[in-house]
């Protein structure tokens, strides 16, 4: 809407008197004007959009707080029902799903050669999956339900773990460089296949600085 300087009156942007003392509306005052209702309807949304976004942002932290809240609950239930033979149950399901996997890629096997390939090797260190699914799964286990006393073993579990999958990872990127040609694969492969001792007892080292320095150091400020 424009405004008479005159009376004061609103009018229609695009008049060109005002319609009620008649006085010629200034050009410029008009597109002053609209100028500063636009400005306003852009502060309007804007405001709004901030509302909105800080909304779901609340419902985004309420939600992750049910479902985190659901889980510990539910892992309660499932420590209580089962006891130690739960993560035994976990290992075989993660099994399960393992060899379901295989059998997708074998299937693939005409149309695409080094899913083939994968699906061979998957299938012929079956027990090595499992048994590196069998000391995750405990490991959390022992963590969640003796964790001061279990504390120290802990580190030595995660870095026997860690550098077994980092071995399966070499296998898996040498049947990949082998079938799409992808020289770096092998490059990152034998680098890690080189240094894998070294790589093993730098996790080792930064896991028992983990538990020993910055876990304290953490409960400490957290207590402060």
């Amino acid at each position: 809407m424009a405004y008479c300087s005159k009376c004061g009156k609103k009018n229609d942007n695009d008049a060109e008197f005002c319609s009620k003392c008649g006085d010629r509306l200034d050009k410029k005052e008009k597109e002053d004007t609209f100028k500063k209702q636009i400005k306003k309807t852009t502060d309007v949304i804007e405001e709004k959009a901030e509302k909105f976004g800080k909304s779901i942002e609340k419902a985004g932290k309420r939600l992750e707080t049910k479902i985190e809240y659901s889980f510990e609950e539910f892992q309660k239930w499932y420590d209580y029902k089962f006891k130690i033979l739960g993560p035994l149950i976990w290992s075989f399901l993660g099994l399960i799903i393992l060899r379901f996997i295989i059998l997708i890629f074998d299937i693939s096997r005409d149309d695409y050669i080094v899913l083939g390939e994968i699906s061979d090797f998957l299938f012929s260190y079956l027990l090595i999956f499992f048994g590196l699914m069998f000391i995750n799964t405990y490991n959390t286990y022992f963590n969640r339900r003796y964790k001061k006393q279990y504390r120290w073993i802990s580190p030595i579990v995660s870095t026997i773990s860690f550098t077994i999958s980092l071995w399966i990872i070499v296998k898996i990127f040498i049947i990949l460089d082998t079938h799409l040609d992808i020289p770096i694969l092998t490059t990152i492969a034998n680098f890690i296949d080189t240094y894998i001792i070294l790589i093993f007892v730098a996790v080792l080292f930064l896991s028992y600085g983990f538990v020993m320095v910055i876990l304290p150091f953490a409960k400490e400020i957290n207590q402060k």
